[in-house]
């Protein structure tokens, strides 16, 4: 190691092994203060570690350093603040829309692999390898085994993989591909809507056909393409490019979407804080009624910070992105959320009226 591979490397403080691999471990950045992850990863890894260096993907830890040291490769990356899936599945299988969620976000990331140069396939797909943010998204995080695609070369010279998610190719049939990590894909989708490998049972839902191409033996049976899937679920890039655009309209929540059920209760849901808005009659503290203009003043002030409320909750031209409770999986938690944010909406109204109170003397 040179005088500036010891001096990248005396920048980071060690804390210790990451969880029980001794190979990862916690480091902070004396300049920053940044708190990363650094690891040990075979130097035959550059085609990766070159791709991960040059890419600005959401879908993988930042890579800040790659550091020579004989013929291992230190990586310092970013810490990844959240769960792992198996973790957030907390040994239950997640609701479908959940599933097809995340299930969407890892197709994303592969497709970013697997249209990388040369092609990078994974290889070591399984729920403990997925991290789910603090914000609900999905990042793939150990590519300790992921390989670019060798042209020629009939089948990988190290097998590597976990068992319940590899491909009959892992085990020395073939050269693992893009097909390999879309047969752990497949593996992957049937544990987050079951809970259990398909060995042990495959989904019967309506992706059961899906699962079932995914995991075929044959690599020429299954999908040939991450992009396929996407379609199949509904996640393919035309479909988000139109949701990112109705995001970004002007179009009122109920109506972005135009749905008539949607619509019909957005309807009733304004008309009902509209009537309540007007309809109240605001008392002072001797138990008198307040002036019309400040009677108009109270409901006028109440009406607009609920609908804002409304606004904020249904993430009106995306002002509440990032805000996690409104993406958790659990239903009670996002019931939960939309209340404490409508109470603050009251809270702030009345907090409103006071100032404007004080103002006028009253």
């Amino acid at each position: 190691m040179g005088f500036t591979e010891d001096y990248k490397m005396s920048i980071y403080q060690d804390y210790g092994p990451l969880g029980v691999k001794d190979y990862i471990r916690l480091v902070r950045n004396k300049k920053t203060g940044e708190i990363c992850v650094r690891k040990n990863v075979d130097y035959t890894q550059q085609d990766v570690i070159n791709f991960r260096k040059n890419s600005n993907s959401s879908y993988f830890p930042k890579l800040y350093e790659a550091i020579e040291q004989d013929a291992k490769c230190i990586l310092i990356e970013e810490y990844v603040n959240g769960v792992t899936l198996e973790d957030y599945m907390m040994g239950e299988s997640l609701q479908e829309e959940e599933a097809v969620r995340i299930a969407c976000q890892i197709c994303k990331a592969l497709l970013e692999l697997h249209h990388a140069t040369p092609m990078i396939v994974y290889r070591d797909l399984k729920a403990e390898n997925i991290m789910i943010t603090s914000q609900g998204d999905v990042k793939l995080i150990d590519f300790n085994i992921s390989r670019s695609l060798k042209e020629g070369q009939k089948r990988d010279t190290v097998l590597l993989g976990t068992a319940e998610y590899a491909a009959p190719e892992q085990f020395g049939y073939f050269q693992t591909d893009n097909r390999t990590d879309i047969y752990a894909f497949g593996v992957l989708f049937n544990y987050m809507l079951t809970g259990k490998f398909p060995v042990d049972y495959i989904s019967e839902g309506k992706y059961a056909v899906l699962i079932k191409r995914c995991i075929e033996l044959e690599p020429s049976k299954r999908y040939q393409s991450i992009d396929e899937i996407l379609v199949e679920l509904g996640g393919n890039e035309q479909e988000e490019l139109e949701e990112t655009i109705l995001n970004q309209s002007w179009v009122i929540p109920g109506f972005r979407s135009k749905i008539g059920w949607k619509m019909i209760t957005a309807i009733i849901g304004y008309i009902f804080i509209l009537f309540v808005g007007v309809t109240t009659e605001y008392m002072q503290e001797d138990g008198t009624a307040y002036p019309v203009i400040m009677q108009w003043v109270h409901r006028i002030i109440m009406i607009l910070v609920q609908v804002a409320a409304v606004f904020f909750a249904c993430n009106y031209r995306q002002i509440s992105d990032g805000f996690g409770p409104y993406k958790n999986r659990f239903r009670i938690v996002r019931v939960f959320s939309y209340m404490v944010t409508w109470f603050v909406s009251v809270c702030t109204g009345v907090f409103l009226t006071q100032i404007i109170e004080t103002i006028a003397g009253l």
